[in-house]
């Protein structure tokens, strides 16, 4: 069975739920990039004052799937470029982009998370043009790799795809994308809600030295 790669762009989290939630399959992966959720204010989902959490632990549990989204984060007194990843009812992390041009925090570490759809890596923004961080990613052996960009930057997502050995999943405004292991391009789309093949790799971790500032969540 083929599993797919679902990504929303310039459409609601509560149009998607609304009108296109249907056609996503059980074990499929969603996407929603920024724009979808504007800001996720972390204190106010403790307190039960917002539920976008809530709403995407409810549905990869019932898609029995991953869940990826990609928004501004207001959390501990700062404000992030974030990345939140859930899979069959739980939060499995957060990851922040390390190293921001425009005024939010930079995150402190490389994440890699542990999946119903195998191990997950994450970059955000500016953090594709930084080859330490690919260099970290493959030490992970990541299943897929999704990168989160203003601009779909092609090259540089196939050549992370060829040195990970892994899909890598290409998200912008104006485009997404997935690659496999080889840099190839599988399919590309321009619309607000796209539907990619999406291969799942079998690779395991190599073992992490005390030099990279990396960790591994799940």
């Amino acid at each position: 069975m083929e599993h797919m790669l679902c990504v929303v762009k310039n459409t609601s989290l509560n149009a998607f739920m609304l009108g296109y939630l249907p056609a996503v399959g059980r074990g499929d992966t969603l996407i929603f990039d920024a724009g979808c959720v504007k800001s996720v204010d972390m204190n106010a989902e403790l307190r039960g004052e917002s539920d976008f959490f809530a709403r995407l632990i409810a549905l990869s549990r019932d898609k029995e799937c991953a869940v990826l989204l990609h928004s501004v984060f207001y959390a501990a007194g700062g404000v992030f470029n974030s990345v939140a990843v859930f899979d069959k009812g739980e939060v499995c992390g957060v990851s922040d982009e390390i190293n921001p041009r425009s005024a939010c925090n930079p995150g402190s570490a490389l994440r890699c998370y542990n999946t119903s759809m195998g191990r997950l890596g994450v970059l955000i923004g500016e953090d594709l043009l930084y080859p330490e961080l690919w260099a970290r990613l493959a030490i992970c052996a990541p299943s897929v790799v999704f990168c989160f960009n203003r601009t779909y930057r092609a090259g540089l997502s196939s050549s992370l795809a060829a040195l990970c050995d892994c899909t890598v999943c290409a998200v912008s405004p104006e485009r997404a994308g997935c690659y496999a292991d080889s840099g190839a391009l599988l399919k590309s789309g321009y619309e607000d809600i796209s539907f990619l093949p999406l291969p799942q790799g079998r690779r395991q971790a190599r073992v992490l030295t005390k030099k990279v500032r990396t960790s591994i969540e799940g």
